[in-house]
């Protein structure tokens, strides 16, 4: 197993993690667990994506991280 295949694993087990954490009401999405699991997670997903070639991949993990990026710098305000 190559390099990014590791990373892409580490990845998915990263954002099912969010998502499952999330859907459960363990943590909100707008929680720095959430989005740092989500901005690192797409982030490898999104490496090994670039790298096998698949494209749509690559561009939907890369807007899902710089999302999460921007939420991690700039939170939303409160509702």
């Amino acid at each position: 197993m190559n390099a990014t295949m590791f990373g892409a694993y580490i990845g998915m087990i990263m954002v099912l993690l969010a998502f499952v954490s999330e859907s459960r009401g363990i943590v909100s999405s707008r929680s720095i667990t959430y989005l740092l699991l989500m901005f690192v997670g797409e982030s490898l997903l999104t490496i090994r994506a670039y790298f096998t070639g698949e494209w749509p991949f690559a561009v939907l993990g890369a807007i899902w991280a710089i999302f999460a990026g921007y939420s991690i710098i700039k939170p939303p305000k409160k509702l």
